[in-house]
């Protein structure tokens, strides 16, 4: 019975601590190493102390957050997506792009901002993430210290050789599976089977999540001509050439940047990986997660 009750509140407190209240089919998709039908998760809901059950919605906690709100906001930042999602079209060396953390669970207040997951080609992943800067940054797209709001945050670059982001993973990593099962393929669409085959390892975490990924509900698109001529021109040894110098280059801003804003950083910067979190809440995210499971269970 601890199992069950733990299974329902590791999504509840998740979600609660971003005030982000969920409905009961929401909770059923996102149980923790276990399924359970609507009506027992209801009728567990309702015996869980310290858990509130109102008009459909549960969470821990003051609930602060309006979903029809949160939602509307959602829906302005995907419609912003969309609108320029021709960017990721004409990057050399891009391969896939995903709509990650609160917006992919539509969890979006008036100052969000949209992050997003970066997959590119092997053994140019640094050239990728200067032209795609290049393109944002010309017309004022990318996150800017505190202007945030409604711009874009490529801060998590993978190549298609390092698919598994279970490298990265802390002890009872809960948010790095809950971020998983809720990446939105937006680039170039459709289903994105290979980055869930590769990270399979979080179907055990969330099975029901696993079998009931997020639909990408943008047409499949494909690299411009510009795009595949500059792959083609740098498939190279001046392909190589650049990839070493915008490497070197931007590895310096990102150490600059690491000493000034670092809290509670994660950062990795090699050849397949670049993760640029300055203040990494994942650790907080688990103990504040066991601690209240633990009061709860005893």
């Amino acid at each position: 019975m601890d199992k069950v009750k733990k299974s329902v509140l590791v999504p509840v407190i998740f979600f609660s601590w971003f005030g982000f209240p969920l409905t009961i089919k929401e909770l059923r998709r996102y149980l923790w190493r276990h399924e359970m039908r609507e009506e027992a998760l209801v009728a567990m809901v309702k015996e869980l102390p310290s858990v509130t059950y109102r008009d459909g919605l549960v969470w821990v906690g003051d609930k602060v957050s309006d979903r029809a709100e949160l939602e509307q906001n959602a829906g302005r930042l995907w419609r912003r997506v969309a609108r320029w999602r021709w960017i990721f079209a004409n990057v050399p060396f891009m391969r896939a792009v995903f709509v990650s953390n609160t917006l992919s669970y539509n969890n979006a207040r008036p100052g969000s901002d949209i992050d997003l997951l970066i997959v590119t080609a092997p053994g140019r992943i640094w050239t990728a993430r200067a032209w795609l800067l290049v393109w944002m940054n010309l017309f004022n797209l990318r996150v800017r210290s505190q202007d945030r709001a409604a711009k874009f945050s490529p801060e998590f670059f993978v190549t298609e050789t390092s698919w598994d982001v279970s490298a990265i993973a802390l002890p009872h990593d809960y948010y790095l599976s809950f971020w998983v099962s809720d990446l939105v393929p937006v680039w170039p669409g459709g289903e994105a089977n290979s980055f869930r085959q590769a990270n399979r390892w979080y179907a055990n975490d969330l099975p029901v999540a696993w079998r009931s990924p997020k639909e990408p509900g943008y047409h499949r698109a494909t690299s411009s001509v510009y795009a595949r001529s500059v792959e083609w021109c740098l498939r190279g040894r001046m392909g190589d050439w650049l990839e070493s110098h915008v490497q070197r280059s931007q590895t310096s801003i990102i150490q600059r940047n690491l000493r000034r804003l670092g809290v509670n950083p994660q950062v990795v910067t090699s050849d397949d990986v670049i993760k640029l979190h300055f203040n990494d809440r994942r650790a907080t995210v688990r103990d504040v997660i066991n601690r209240f499971v633990d009061e709860v269970v005893e």
